[in-house]
């Protein structure tokens, strides 16, 4: 086991080298209910469609609008395939329009209008939508319903169908859910966390570094290193859903990812021993990348309290299990070399290829 946990840092994030160029890929299927007929749009990012059907005729790395009109018909067999409704336990007929493409905030997306006709107005709404699942595991299905004047947000991670009432409205425990989803799947965030508690059980005394003797001294260590982050990141992920600073996804997701650098880097050089404060400037970072998760939801300004504290408890959540498990077993390998292994080649991993994802994030 400790063996195993000395390569396990430099495995994640060599396994991770390409899955983090861009945030997680979502798909928006908006349907407005009236009666028993529901109409709206599906938007899917063409870097997805790209990967599932190879769009790029040619190869040479642009898709033209000439290579998407000779796609569309592949586009809307695939999306006919994959997608499909149910009203009641009746299945529902799905009719695809002439698609267009619409920039979004993480770039182009292919925006095809749909109508669905039921056999009656539905009450609960069975959707079964597979796409992309097979290509990219942390893909997300954004189904938002309007009806009755209210709106819900149904988030579909996999391919089994999901049931929605009509009229409800999106659930607190959806936005713990989410929280804690997005921390786990995160490797990013995982990975800033994780530096920043790595050397907490090797101490500065002095003018030497050694292992600490007091779990409880480490704790309290890492408790100020959490709470610098919590507090940090639940600024910044307020004020960007609500409105009042919004950064582009670029930016965003390259400045995350040059903050694992520097957290990295900061274990290497022990430039800056208070890492609580290493927690709470570039936290707010991290708020940033969480508010996208909400943003892209879509959400009513009078779900917007609800589900800023439900996504922000999920978030703690999962950043609490992290600590719960890390936190012992690094205290136990302390004096160990699997510990100097990876506290030393592992962060130097980790900021070589949170390097790259700087790179790829900001250029490709």
């Amino acid at each position: 086991m400790i063996r195993s946990l000395a390569f396990a840092l430099v495995g994640v994030a060599l396994t991770a080298t390409s899955a983090l160029a861009h945030k997680p890929s979502d798909a928006h299927l908006q349907l407005a209910v009236d009666g028993n007929r529901m109409t709206g749009r599906l938007d899917i990012a063409l870097r997805d469609l790209d990967g599932a059907l190879g769009l790029d005729g040619n190869g040479d790395g642009a898709i033209t609008w000439a290579e998407l009109t000779t796609a569309a018909p592949r586009i809307a067999t695939y999306v006919e395939d994959r997608l499909q409704l149910a009203a009641d336990g009746s299945p529902c007929s799905l009719t695809l329009g002439t698609a267009a493409l619409v920039d979004l905030s993480d770039g182009a997306y292919w925006a095809l209008p749909a109508t669905a006709t039921c056999a009656a107005a539905p009450h609960e709404l069975a959707i079964t939508y597979r796409l992309l699942f097979d290509l990219d595991a942390q893909h997300r299905g954004l189904v938002h319903l309007e009806a009755n004047g209210s709106t819900q947000t149904v988030i579909v991670r996999s391919a089994e169908p999901v049931t929605a009432t009509i009229g409800a409205a999106t659930s607190f425990g959806s936005f713990v859910k989410e929280g804690v989803w997005h921390i786990w799947m995160g490797l990013d965030h995982i990975l800033f966390l994780t530096c920043l508690i790595l050397p907490a059980v090797f101490q500065r005394r002095t003018q030497r570094w050694q292992a600490a003797d007091s779990l409880r001294d480490v704790a309290v260590e890492v408790f100020e290193i959490v709470t610098a982050f919590t507090l940090a990141h639940s600024i910044t992920l307020v004020i960007s859903a609500v409105g009042l600073v919004r950064l582009p996804s670029r930016f965003v997701e390259t400045a995350i990812a040059l903050s694992v650098v520097a957290a990295a880097a900061n274990n290497l050089l022990r430039a800056i021993d208070a890492r609580w404060a290493v927690a709470f400037a570039l936290g707010l970072l991290h708020g940033f990348g969480f508010s996208s998760v909400l943003i892209d939801l879509g959400l009513p300004s009078r779900e917007l309290i609800g589900a800023l504290l439900g996504f922000n408890v999920g978030v703690e959540i999962g950043q609490a299990a992290i600590v719960l498990v890390l936190l012992p077993t690094l205290f136990l390998i302390r004096r160990s070399l699997a510990y100097q292994a990876v506290l030393w080649a592992g962060s130097a991993t980790v900021a070589v290829v949170a390097l790259i994802w700087s790179y790829q994030r900001c250029f490709v």
